[in-house]
């Protein structure tokens, strides 16, 4: 039973200048503003060092935090590191853990940010510097509120960092449905991937999505992650997926009502999303994450 009221997990800090990058980091504020005003807004905290160590590596929070990466580091990141950089995620990865947090007590987790699937142990990857999704469950798990979890990843790309993140771990099961012939070149096994052609529309997309979404609830979660990303729509500049804005509806329709026929909470995190209007990107991200309210 819902205790309260769904809010927003929402920072500006979000928001941060990386020149004329492809990913619009203004695009989470832009959804945020289309979000009812009388829904709560709550800002995260920064994740610390100790929080991030549950999915990271020593020597990559160290970078993190103290700001001194490689060339080699951006390159694989795709992103131009800076302080502002390292805040941004340090923020969004508190803000998925107060998702998660949210999502037990309140029956919906809202980040409007977040979904950085992308990032390994070891390093980032795919403008993802902190695997926001694995720091969720595993700090939930820290604190005793769960024992199993499932990610359900529905971003163009495929979650190679969660993915590896949680290889060998049973108590998490990690379900992506991507694009096949795209970026990850290397794509470690999730528990179940759905790996589909280019130029894949609505009606195809969404009778393998209800095809397999029941396979994620078999080993009985206490928590799904939804990443929740956008780049699946047929305007996108670095996916070819064809989905419609209505495929898009109806696709989180799905998750939403199998999580909450089978009693499960559900944190949305936004992920991925690259139309040439970050106008019509934030849209569907607050469409998204209306339909969870």
């Amino acid at each position: 039973m819902r205790i309260a009221a769904p809010r927003l997990v929402f920072s500006p800090d979000y928001a941060v200048d990386i020149g004329g990058h492809v990913f619009p980091t203004r695009k989470f504020a832009l959804a945020e503003r289309l979000l009812p005003a009388a829904l709560e807004r709550v800002e995260p905290p920064l994740a610390g060092r100790e929080e991030l160590l549950l999915a990271h590596d020593p020597a990559w929070v160290d970078k993190v935090l103290d700001c001194r990466m490689t060339l080699d580091d951006e390159a694989l990141m795709e992103l131009p590191f800076s302080p502002e950089v390292s805040r941004a995620h340090r923020r969004a990865a508190g803000g998925t853990i107060l998702a998660c947090r949210d999502a037990l007590e309140r029956g919906s987790g809202l980040h409007c940010g977040g979904g950085s699937h992308h990032a390994f142990a070891d390093h980032g990857e795919g403008f993802c510097v902190l695997n926001d999704i694995a720091l969720g469950i595993l700090q939930m798990r820290r604190e005793g509120r769960l024992s199993r979890a499932a990610v359900i990843d529905l971003d163009v790309h495929q979650g190679n960092g969660t993915a590896a993140i949680f290889a060998g771990d049973p108590d998490v099961f990690t379900f992506s449905m991507h694009q096949d012939d795209l970026y990850p070149a290397v794509k470690p096994p999730s528990s179940l991937d759905v790996a589909l052609p280019a130029g894949t529309g609505d009606r195809d997309y969404l009778g393998l999505l209800e095809k397999h979404l029941p396979r994620v609830f078999q080993g009985e979660p206490e928590l799904v992650v939804y990443q929740a990303g956008v780049d699946c729509h047929e305007s996108d500049r670095l996916g070819a997926l064809r989905l419609t804005a209505a495929g898009l509806e109806r696709r989180d329709r799905l998750v939403r009502e199998a999580c909450r026929e089978r009693g499960v909470p559900a944190a949305v995190t936004l992920g991925g999303g690259y139309a040439a209007s970050a106008d019509e990107t934030a849209a569907l991200h607050a469409r998204t994450l209306e339909l969870f309210l």
